[in-house]
């Protein structure tokens, strides 16, 4: 019994760690208003930061290789 709430201790004591570090921590500040760059219509909103520079194509292509190897499993 002792050990089970030794480990359920534990558990809560790095659950709460996480949320009172996320809380906290911030991966990166606002900028602020701003020119952002060159182009027709600059944002004012802060950087962007573009996600679909070919991620999709790789996880589209994770995705089958996935797939396929659940199928030659069975």
């Amino acid at each position: 019994m002792k050990n089970i709430l030794k480990s359920w201790g534990k558990v809560i004591g790095v659950l709460l760690l996480i949320v009172s570090l996320a809380t906290i921590l911030n991966a990166q500040p606002n900028p602020g208003p701003g020119n952002q760059g060159p182009g027709p219509s600059p944002t004012n909103d802060g950087p962007t930061v573009p996600f679909d520079g070919g991620m999709s194509l790789m996880l589209l292509a994770s995705g089958i290789g996935y797939g396929v190897k659940k199928l030659r499993g069975k």
